[in-house]
């Protein structure tokens, strides 16, 4: 089955040097994700612009696709890794917003923490679905 590629209110760019170089910092965070030792899926990256000027990123739920804008691209490093791992959740975990999670609030707070930081709260998310995945797992290995 194809993926779609699109989501609602967001226009994709057509790839070009600078498009590419925006997706490769993108990528440069899931790559730091794989070298700490989570196996997570291959994850679609579009980039491009929302209709609704605040928003940084899309992730759709379960389907291992982020859209990302370029005004999250180009902040500080930390930031982006706050988006990026934030849509990584909605797309990898089906996870939603959380108001007690750092990495999971609805809107990126003003003040980010560090990357290593950022990525071992990812860590919590994946552990957890890790663990649930060998459950199912078990449960179908004893049927």
């Amino acid at each position: 089955m194809r993926k779609n590629k699109t989501t609602k209110n967001f226009t994709n760019f057509k790839m070009d040097g600078d498009v590419y170089l925006q997706r490769c910092k993108v990528m440069s965070v899931i790559y730091a994700v794989k070298k700490s030792g989570m196996n997570i899926p291959r994850i679609d990256v579009r980039i491009g612009e929302d209709k609704n000027c605040h928003v940084l990123g899309k992730g759709r739920l379960n389907d291992n696709i982020i859209w990302i804008t370029p005004k999250a691209i180009n902040k500080d490093e930390n930031y982006l890794y706050h988006t990026v791992l934030h849509e990584l959740v909605h797309t990898i975990f089906g996870k939603g917003h959380s108001r007690t999670c750092h990495l999971m609030k609805a809107y990126q707070p003003e003040v980010v923490f560090s990357k290593d930081k950022l990525i071992k709260l990812f860590r919590r998310y994946y552990d957890l679905w890790i663990n649930k995945q060998t459950k199912q797992l078990e449960v179908a290995w004893v049927k």
